[in-house]
C-alpha cells in the first residue's frame, strides 16, 4: 500500500548511512563499479547485469551519462529505499530489502532490476549538462551548482524516474494501481492538487509521495499524448536552458504546451474518467475518522478493533476503536505493523530501530498493561501473527529477499519454514483459526499468489495467481474461507476464496471506486472490517456479512491502469535475461579514486575591517563514507595574509568517528588613540592570527525514540597578536605582546528524546540536553590553566488544544562559566536562528546563539559568566499546504509563538586584571529582558528548499538605552529559536 511507502519515510528521516567499516568488495562492468559486502555477492552480481540492462534500455530513450557509475548494493536497513546523485560523481545506492511490507511496490519481475532502473534514470537525467553549464563544468569541475536539471522540482525528477521504471520494465508504480488510485480518490473529493502543491515537504496527505504520484502520472500523460520522444526532448532542452528554474519555456518547446496547460488537460481527463462514488459493499460504514494512516485492523472480540495509526497529531501508535467510533490510544510505535492479540491478553507487534548508527532492523515486541517488552534483537522480523498457543509466524528479512519463520512465544527460538531464494519473496502470513495452516502471499518473477502451508511450511494449496498485486490474506473464523485484497481489476478490491476443498474458487466482494485492503472477519463471522482509501487517507470500516453475500466473478488476469496504451512500454531486445549474474572477478574496495576532489568553488569575502579575500573551496567523500573532508583557502589582498581550513573525518572504525580539524585564520580590528578631550581616532590596525589543530573521537547512539552523543578530544590553539604599525603593540596591554598557546581537552555530551509528529509545529513531549567542557592550559606557565563549561537544556510539553497540531509549551535554559584566565568571553544578546544555505558558501539568516536575547544587539554584553532563560507558547494557526503560480514559494503550515526571554553576560570584579580579557565595563552588566511574538511559516522555496521563516517583533523591557536597544525590534530569520 501507499501507506507502507509513507511509513518508511520516518525511517528515511532517521536513516542509517552505509556501514563504512564493513568488508566491502568491488566488481567492474563496462559502465559500472558495483560495491557490495560478501553476504550480498550473489545479489550484487545480478545487480551488475541489471545495471547494464537498464543502461542499455535507457540509452534508447536518453543521452547516456559521462564516466563510470558507482553502484552500491547494501542490506543495512530493513526498509525500501535507494538514492542517486551526480555529485561529486555519478553514484547510486540501492538497499536490497524487498517491498514485502509495502504492497504498493510489489509490482516487479525482479525487484533489484526495478529499483536500479529508477535510480539510474536519475543519473541519466541529472548528469546531462550542455551549453553554458558544460563550459562551467569544464572550469569548475562537477560543481553542484552546474547541473541544470537538478534545479527542476522534485515532481519532475521523481516523476521521470517512476515513468521510466515502468516504461522499461513493464512493472513498477505506473503499471500497478496505487498511483491511479490516489488520483481517483483526489478527483472524487475534488482535491486534485495543483502543480504548485507538489512539494516534498507538504504535510497534506499523502505527504511527499505526491511528487512520485502526480509527477509520474503527468509524464505518462505527456508521453501518451505527445509521444515518448517528447520526454527526451524535454530533458535535452532542460540541460541547456540558462534559466532552469523556469519550466514553462522548456515544457512548451518539448511538448507544445506548458506544464500548467498539460496539467489542466490531464486533470480534466481524470475527472471525466472517474465514476460516481458508490458503496464499498452493502452496509459498509466508517468507524475511524482521522484519515491519514489507519492500517492493519485486527478484531478484539466482536465489538472493537485494534489498528496501527498515524493521525499526524500524535506519534505513530496502536489504537483501539469501537464500532461506534470511540478510540483509545494503546501505545507508541516506531513504525506501522499489525498488532496481534496474544493468549495472555497482550499485543504482539514488530517495529524498526537502530542496532547501531549504520543498521536499522525490524524486531518483535510485546505489550501488556502498557509496558513494552522486546522479544528479539536484530532478528529482522516483521508482519507477525500468533496462534492460540502463542506460537508466532513472521516474515524474516535475509540478504535481498524474505522467508517465513516460526518464532517461540518468548522470541528465543526462530525456525525457517520456507526456503531462501532471490526469486521468491514471502509476505503477510496468517495462522488459520485452528493453528494447523498458514496463509501467506508468495511472489516469484512478477507472479503473486496466495499459498496455504501446513505449520511446518509444506505447501498444501495455492490460488489467486496473477501478475497483479495480492496482499493481506485473512481467515474466516471457521477456517473455510480466505479473504484478501487484489488489484487484478485495476483497483484494489477484496476477494474471497472457498478453501474448504482443493482448487479454491475466487470471487470479488467489494466494488469501491478507489481501493480496499486488509479484510478481517469478526470472530462471530457477522462482520467484515476493511480499509478503504480516500483522499484524506485510509479509513477503517465495517460491513455486515450475510450468509449469501453479493459476489462478483473474478479471474486471474491483471488489468493495468495503462491497458490499451500502444506506446507506453519500450521492450528493448537483446538484453541479458533477468536473473543473470556477472562473473567478473571481485577485488577489495578502494576508496582513493572516489575521494579525489571533483570540483571547486570560488570564494569571495569582503568586510570593512578585513578588506577583500579570494580563495577556493572543495570537498570529497568516498563511495561508502569511510573518508570525508572539506578544504578552503583564502588570500587577503589588503593584508597579504593566507587563511586555510581543513576538516577530515575517518569513519572506517564504525565508532568512534575520528575528526581532525586544522585552521589558520586572521581577524582585524582598529586601534584607536586618545588625542585629548575624550576624542578617539584610528591610529592603526590590530591583527590576531589564530592557528588551531584538534582531534576528536565521537560516539553516537541513535534510536528511533532518543539520541545520545558523546565526544572528547584534544586541541591546541596558538594565538599571536600584532599591529600595523608594529610600534603600537608595546602600548597595548602586556597580554598582547607575547604569543599564547592553549593546549586543551574538550568533551561534549548530549541526549534528546523529544518527539516530532508529522503535523507538529515544534518538538514535543521531551527534553534536549547538552553539556560541553574545556580544560585549557597556557604553555610555559606553570599552573596556568582555564576551565569552561556550557550547559543547555530545552523542555517541551504538548497541549491537546484545538488546531491541526498540538499547542506546545517550550522552556529553555543555558548557562556558561569560565575563569578569569580564559582568553575568551561569552557574549549575550541578539537573535538566534538558523542560516539557510542558498548556495554552497552563501547563507542567509541568523546563526545559532547559545545566549541570545531577542530585541537586543548581538553581543550586547560579554563576560566570563553567562545565562539565559526562555519560555515560549507555540500555537498552530493554519495548514494551507499550497503554492502560488507566479511566486516560487510553497506554504505548508503557519504557527504563532509568544515568548519571554531574559539573559545576561558579565564579569566579576575580581576578574578584571591586565592579563585577562575582562574589562571594567563588563562588571555589573544588567539583565536583559524582552517579550514578543513570532509568525512562523513552514515553507518551501522553489517547492523543494524547505525552511521555517520566522517573522517577529521583540520588545526590550530593561536597560534599553544602556545596551543600545530600540523600543521594538522587527526581524526575519530562518529556523526555530530552539
Amino acid at each position: 500500500m501507499l501507506a507502507a511507502a509513507l511509513a518508511c519515510c520516518a525511517a528515511r528521516v532517521a536513516s542509517a548511512q552505509l556501514p563504512p567499516n564493513d568488508d566491502w568488495r568491488t566488481l567492474e562492468t563496462r559502465h559500472f563499479r558495483v560495491h557490495f559486502t560478501p553476504p550480498l555477492e550473489q545479489e550484487a552480481r545480478r545487480a551488475a547485469v541489471n545495471a547494464e540492462r537498464a543502461y542499455a534500455a535507457l540509452s534508447t530513450e536518453l543521452v547516456p551519462p559521462r564516466g563510470t557509475i558507482d553502484l552500491v548494493v547494501s542490506d543495512n536497513v530493513d526498509y525500501v529505499n535507494g538514492y542517486a546523485t551526480p555529485f561529486p560523481s555519478n553514484r547510486i545506492v540501492v538497499f536490497t530489502h524487498p517491498p514485502s511490507d509495502a504492497s504498493g511496490l510489489r509490482s516487479y519481475d525482479d525487484w533489484n532490476s526495478l529499483v536500479v532502473t529508477h535510480e539510474l534514470t536519475h543519473i541519466f537525467h541529472l548528469d546531462r549538462a550542455r551549453g553554458i553549464w558544460r563550459i562551467g563544468q569544464a572550469i569548475f569541475g562537477r560543481n553542484p551548482l552546474l547541473f541544470p536539471n537538478a534545479y527542476e522540482p522534485s515532481w519532475v525528477i521523481e516523476g521521470l524516474a517512476v515513468y521510466f521504471e515502468s516504461r522499461l520494465t513493464g512493472y513498477g508504480r505506473l503499471e500497478s494501481s496505487e498511483h491511479s488510485m490516489v488520483a481517483r480518490a483526489a478527483a472524487l473529493a475534488n482535491r486534485v492538487p495543483t502543480l504548485q502543491e507538489l512539494a516534498p515537504g507538504t504535510s497534506r496527505f499523502p505527504g511527499g509521495e505526491v511528487v512520485y504520484i502526480y509527477g509520474s502520472l503527468l509524464f505518462d500523460y505527456l508521453s501518451r499524448t505527445r509521444g515518448p520522444g517528447s520526454i527526451r526532448d524535454f530533458v535535452e532542452r532542460g540541460s541547456r536552458t540558462p534559466l532552469p528554474f523556469f519550466l514553462t519555456p522548456v515544457s512548451r518547446g518539448a511538448f507544445g504546451m506548458s506544464f500548467q496547460t498539460a496539467w489542466q488537460h490531464w486533470r480534466d481527463s481524470l475527472v471525466r474518467e472517474v465514476s460516481t462514488p458508490h458503496e464499498v459493499m452493502p452496509g459498509w460504514r466508517r468507524v475511524t475518522s482521522a484519515g491519514r494512516l489507519a492500517l492493519f485492523p485486527r478484531w478484539l472480540g466482536d465489538t472493537s478493533l485494534v489498528y496501527a495509526g498515524d493521525n499526524g497529531r500524535e506519534t505513530r501508535s496502536a489504537y483501539q476503536v469501537s464500532l461506534s467510533g470511540k478510540e483509545r490510544r494503546i501505545g507508541r510505535r516506531n513504525g506501522l505493523s499489525p498488532n496481534v492479540r496474544l493468549p495472555d491478553g497482550g499485543l504482539l507487534f514488530s517495529q524498526p530501530d537502530f542496532l547501531d548508527p549504520y543498521h536499522i532492523r525490524n524486531d518483535l515486541y510485546g505489550q501488556r498493561g502498557g509496558v513494552e517488552r522486546r522479544l528479539t534483537t536484530g532478528a529482522r522480523l516483521s508482519s507477525p501473527d500468533a496462534r492460540a498457543d502463542g506460537e508466532i509466524v513472521a516474515v524474516q528479512d535475509v540478504p535481498a529477499t524474505t522467508r517465513l519463520v516460526r518464532v517461540s512465544t518468548d522470541g528465543r527460538r526462530i525456525v525457517p519454514i520456507t526456503s531462501t531464494s532471490l526469486d521468491e519473496q514471502w509476505s503477510d502470513p496468517r495462522w488459520s483459526p485452528d493453528g494447523s495452516r498458514i496463509a501467506a502471499v508468495m511472489q516469484s518473477r512478477g507472479r503473486s499468489q496466495i499459498v496455504i502451508l501446513d505449520a511446518d511450511g509444506k505447501l498444501i494449496d495455492s490460488f489467486g495467481a496473477t501478475h497483479a498485486v495480492n496482499s493481506g490474506p485473512s481467515w474466516s473464523s471457521d477456517g473455510k474461507r480466505i479473504y484478501f485484497s487484489s488489484e487484478r481489476t485495476g483497483s484494489p478490491q477484496i476477494y474471497v476464496a472457498d478453501v474448504s476443498s482443493f482448487s479454491p474458487s475466487v470471487s470479488r466482494v467489494t466494488d469501491a471506486a478507489t481501493g480496499v485492503f486488509s479484510p478481517e472477519v469478526s470472530p462471530d463471522q457477522t462482520k467484515l472490517a476493511t480499509l478503504v482509501f480516500s483522499a484524506d487517507g485510509y479509513h477503517i470500516g465495517v460491513a455486515p456479512l450475510t450468509e449469501q453475500p453479493q459476489l462478483f466473478p473474478a479471474d486471474s488476469s491483471a488489468k493495468s491502469p495503462r491497458a490499451g496504451c500502444s506506446n507506453c512500454l519500450n521492450r528493448v531486445e537483446g538484453l541479458p535475461p533477468l536473473g543473470a549474474a556477472d562473473t567478473s572477478r571481485a577485488r577489495p574496495y578502494s576508496p582513493w579514486g572516489s575521494l579525489l576532489p571533483r570540483y571547486w568553488f570560488p570564494v569571495f569575502e569582503s568586510t570593512t575591517d578585513d578588506g577583500t579575500s579570494f580563495g577556493a573551496y572543495t570537498s570529497g567523500t568516498d563511495i561508502v563514507g569511510r573518508h570525508d573532508y572539506t578544504i578552503e583557502a583564502l588570500r587577503n589582498n589588503r593584508f597579504h595574509e593566507n587563511s586555510a581550513w581543513l576538516w577530515y573525518r575517518y569513519a572506517g572504525l564504525g565508532l568512534p568517528l575520528i575528526d581532525f580539524y586544522a585552521s589558520q585564520n586572521f581577524s582585524h580590528d582598529i586601534v584607536v588613540g586618545d588625542i585629548g578631550g575624550g576624542v578617539f581616532v584610528p591610529v592603526g590596525d590590530f591583527i590576531e592570527r589564530s592557528r588551531i589543530a584538534s582531534l576528536r573521537a565521537t560516539f553516537i547512539r541513535p534510536r528511533f525514540r532518543d539520541y545520545t552523543l558523546a565526544s572528547f578530544g584534544g586541541e591546541i590553539e596558538s594565538i599571536r597578536y600584532s599591529t600595523a604599525p608594529d610600534t603600537l603593540l608595546p602600548l597595548l596591554a602586556p597580554f598582547y605582546s607575547a604569543p599564547h598557546r592553549y593546549p586543551a581537552l574538550v568533551a561534549l555530551a548530549g541526549w534528546s528524546n523529544a518527539r516530532r509528529p508529522a503535523l507538529s509545529i515544534s518538538s514535543e513531549d521531551g527534553i534536549n540536553a547538552s553539556i560541553s567542557g574545556r580544560q585549557r592550559w597556557q604553555r610555559g606557565s606553570s599552573g596556568s590553566s582555564t576551565r569552561s563549561v556550557i550547559g543547555v537544556t530545552s523542555v517541551f510539553r504538548s497541549l491537546d488544544l484545538p488546531g491541526f497540531a498540538h499547542h506546545v509549551l517550550a522552556l529553555r535554559g543555558a548557562g556558561g562559566i569560565t575563569d578569569e584566565r580564559s582568553p575568551d568571553r561569552f557574549s549575550a544578546g541578539g537573535l538566534s536562528g538558523t542560516q539557510l544555505e542558498v548556495f554552497p558558501g552563501v547563507a542567509v539568516g541568523e546563526q545559532r546563539r547559545t545566549f541570545g536575547v531577542r530585541g537586543y544587539p548581538v553581543s550586547a554584553e560579554a563576560g566570563i559568566r553567562a545565562y539565559t532563560g526562555t519560555i515560549e507558547y507555540r500555537a498552530p494557526l493554519t495548514a494551507p499546504s499550497r503554492g502560488f503560480r507566479f511566486i516560487p514559494v510553497f506554504i505548508d503550515k503557519t504557527s504563532l509563538t509568544l515568548f519571554g526571554e531574559a539573559g545576561r553576560a558579565f564579569c566579576p570584579a575580581s576578574a578584571v586584571t591586565p592579563e585577562g580579557v575582562c574589562r571594567a565595563t563588563d562588571v555589573g552588566n544588567p539583565m536583559m529582558r524582552s517579550v514578543g511574538a513570532e509568525l512562523n511559516i513552514d515553507t518551501g522555496f522553489q517547492l523543494d528548499l524547505q525552511a521555517r521563516l520566522r517573522l517577529g517583533v521583540a520588545f526590550p523591557l530593561a536597560n534599553r538605552e544602556a545596551l543600545g536597544a530600540s523600543k521594538a525590534q522587527a526581524y526575519a530569520t530562518f529556523g526555530t529559536s530552539f
